[in-house]
């Protein structure tokens, strides 16, 4: 999140440079506007060219031959020469209402302003004061005096001036900049709080107030969300785990009563045989309600690891002969093979959950096949990782449920997989992964991964 703070500091500031940009274009329009405005018009001469191209003749004052008089006006009103005196001794076009004898008040006057509402400039020449007019509405004039100190010391305070004015732009800026930044430093921290799933209560004024209200709304409302889903799930939990306790006193009478049938010589061996069967089903209710249980701990954190140091090639092997044991043990044929890796290899685990987890897979695989099988018991081990495998060669798993164990959503006749599901988060909760799938030709396959400690001291 403090990038964000970081990109809202970086667009502050290219806000900045463009408004200084934008000052500096409009300052450098305006120079050049008034540049353009005091260039004559490209189809026109200057004064001093018009003045230099009337020449004195026999006949007195002519234009040059170069251009017709027309050409030579082109762009003025008219034009005239005075005399000494004032008097008009040459003209051009120059209209009947003007005066054709001037004093020098009135020469001083229209030479600095206008003549009868035409804008005028005047050029002395060795023949007279030459006066030429531009059309009324063309040219305003204005005189401006300043002293020569005045355009000095300006000259030398635009420079600082625009430094500080650069200053105090950038100064402004940066303020803003760091008011904003603070505010969303505050902002930011409330984000990462509740990404972390806590709740927040920031103070909602300033630049990033709005923001901040909506963040404390945000806040409440998950909250409260979290509160039913703790309560729904606390509710849901206490109800496994007292229908479990319910159900597991009626079960182990019938448990009991069952095999007190089964070990009766005086009833007919059919008789004695459905008993047999209603222990093995009571059998399978009992390890449902152990795995109903275990998933509801484990999948709402209420069953802690209790992680001890554990020699995996002894453990492996403690497994595998209480396996053995089970009654389950005479319907296939266990191979069991561990490297001498597995022999050094420390295991930093809750011994109990493995347990339950290894039991699982190798009643799973007798449980779901109805013929006897061969069951193929591997460890490997390298210098991070223990690597247990567990195989058969019976029907293997149907698509339906290697398809819900890879993680594809479960439709309305999901398949039961809640043993396969117990394994998969014993070995996710020890930093481990699992992996279901098929043998080929036929036969199931499970692959296990558990990381190993550093050492028998390692925590």
């Amino acid at each position: 999140m403090k990038t964000f703070a970081a990109l809202i500091r970086r667009y502050v500031l290219a806000t900045a440079a463009i408004v200084l940009l934008v000052g500096g274009l409009l300052v450098g329009q305006i120079f050049y506007v008034g540049f353009k405005s005091n260039a004559v018009d490209a189809t026109g001469y200057r004064v001093g060219a018009l003045a230099d191209a009337l020449k004195q003749t026999e006949t007195g004052l002519q234009w040059g031959r170069e251009h017709t008089p027309a050409e030579w006006m082109q762009g003025y009103a008219w034009a005239m020469v005075l005399d000494d005196n004032g008097n008009v001794i040459w003209q051009q076009d120059l209209p009947q209402k003007l005066n054709h004898r001037y004093t020098a008040s009135e020469v001083a006057v229209f030479s600095h302003w206008y003549l009868a509402d035409y804008p005028v400039q005047c050029w002395a020449a060795d023949y007279g004061l030459f006066v030429v007019a531009e059309p009324v509405g063309t040219c305003w004039k204005y005189n401006i005096d300043m002293k020569q100190k005045m355009i000095i010391m300006l000259a030398k305070s635009i420079q600082p001036t625009m430094v500080e004015l650069l200053l105090v732009v950038l100064g402004c800026c940066l303020f803003f900049s760091w008011r904003g930044s603070k505010s969303l430093q505050t902002v930011t921290a409330g984000l990462d709080t509740l990404a972390q799933g806590g709740t927040v209560s920031l103070p909602a004024a300033g630049f990033a107030g709005e923001l901040a209200q909506k963040l404390n709304e945000t806040s409440e409302q998950l909250r409260r969300r979290n509160e039913i889903i703790a309560r729904r799930d606390t509710a849901r939990t206490e109800w496994i785990a007292g229908v479990s306790h319910d159900i597991r006193t009626p079960l182990a009478l019938i448990l009991g009563w069952a095999e007190q049938l089964q070990r009766d010589a005086t009833l007919p061996a059919a008789a004695r045989q459905k008993a047999g069967g209603i222990c093995t089903q009571c059998e399978k209710i009992r390890s449902l309600i152990e795995d109903l249980n275990l998933t509801s701990k484990l999948q709402y954190g209420a069953q802690p690891l209790r992680r001890q140091s554990t020699q995996a090639g002894p453990f492996l092997r403690r497994v595998v002969a209480a396996f053995c044991e089970n009654p389950l043990a005479a319907r296939c044929t266990l191979d069991c093979s561990i490297t001498p890796a597995v022999e050094t290899a420390i295991l930093h685990a809750d011994a109990a959950l493995l347990t339950r987890a290894l039991e699982n897979v190798l009643q799973n695989a007798v449980r779901h096949n109805a013929g006897p099988i061969t069951l193929a018991f591997h460890a490997d081990a390298d210098e991070t990782t223990l690597h247990l495998t567990i195989q058969d060669d019976g029907t293997g798993y149907p698509q339906s449920v290697l398809a819900v164990l890879n993680g594809e959503p479960e439709g309305e006749n999901a398949p039961h997989i809640l043993g396969l599901h117990v394994v998969e988060q014993i070995i996710n909760a020890h930093g481990g992964s699992v992996q279901f799938v098929n043998r080929d030709p036929h036969g199931a396959k499970v692959m296990m991964q558990l990381p190993l400690a550093k050492d028998e001291n390692e925590k």
